[in-house]
């Protein structure tokens, strides 16, 4: 068996400051995640945690923390070691199913989309779980990763809005991009941010940019929503009525992606 790395990324260059990823047949023949750095790859489970292990008994240790702290039980310093180290695999992991989900978005593969969008907000949501958990219970350990959760947010916002695209659920897409802009900012205050920082931020503004382009590409003037805020404000109660209707008929038959918040 050769052990040299160099024979299996032979090839496989990546620019430098850009993202490479594939999938391939482990030994049993399971699809592995590969994720390109320098000097090698980092290879991972697609499913459950990245290293294809299990935690004192749960799936991943963000659960069995939860389930320690539900319990009224304090995690040992080891277990919150444990759950930083997590947030480092699944982040890893989100940024290569990314990759993949964007290079299939942009080759017009909408089935391999439809795999990865959701399988990489599935891994922010966890990050920003870990995040939150963190900040509540662990100071220290949120300090260090405490920047990682505008990234989350922002890319959160514009793979859910991939994905209410390729339902052609366009109002949808547009609404969760502008809930991401107000996501976004509120989280950049909490670190510390300004008002005028927030509002030029250039997450916020690619956000901003999308969602213009969405409405003029889909036609979305205003959403339902927006159409009912603005009934609401003029005393249009029939017309209120009937847009809360329209409202929950399309909740009624939503599918909405995976949500951490």
């Amino acid at each position: 068996m050769n052990l040299d790395l160099d024979e299996l990324i032979a090839g496989w260059d990546c620019p430098e400051g850009e993202i490479a990823a594939r999938v391939v047949h482990g030994y049993d023949d399971a699809e592995v995640l590969q994720l390109r750095v320098d000097m090698g790859l980092l290879q991972m489970s697609i499913a459950g945690r990245p290293d294809g292990e299990r935690y004192r008994g749960r799936a991943t240790v963000l659960e069995y923390v939860r389930d320690e702290i539900d319990a009224g039980r304090t995690p040992a310093d080891c277990v919150w070691d444990a759950l930083t180290r997590e947030l480092t695999q699944f982040n890893y992991r989100r940024l290569a199913l990314t990759h993949l989900a964007e290079d299939a978005a942009h080759e017009d593969r909408e089935r391999d989309a439809r795999v990865w969008l959701p399988a990489a907000v599935r891994d922010i949501d966890h990050c920003i779980l870990i995040l939150k958990l963190l900040a509540e219970h662990r100071e220290e350990g949120a300090g260090s990763n405490a920047d990682l959760a505008p990234t989350l947010v922002f890319n959160r916002a514009r793979l859910i809005a991939r994905l209410y695209t390729l339902d052609q659920r366009y109002e949808d897409a547009v609404e969760e991009l502008s809930a991401g802009v107000e996501a976004l900012q509120a989280t950049l205050r909490d670190l510390g941010a300004d008002d005028e920082q927030c509002d030029s931020d250039p997450g916020v503004e690619y956000l901003r940019q999308m969602e213009a382009r969405l409405r003029r590409r889909y036609g979305v003037t205003r959403t339902l929503h927006e159409q009912l805020d603005a009934a609401i404000e003029a005393e249009d109660f029939e017309t209120a009525a009937r847009l809360r209707d329209a409202l929950r008929r399309r909740c009624d038959g939503d599918r909405s992606p995976p949500t951490a918040y």
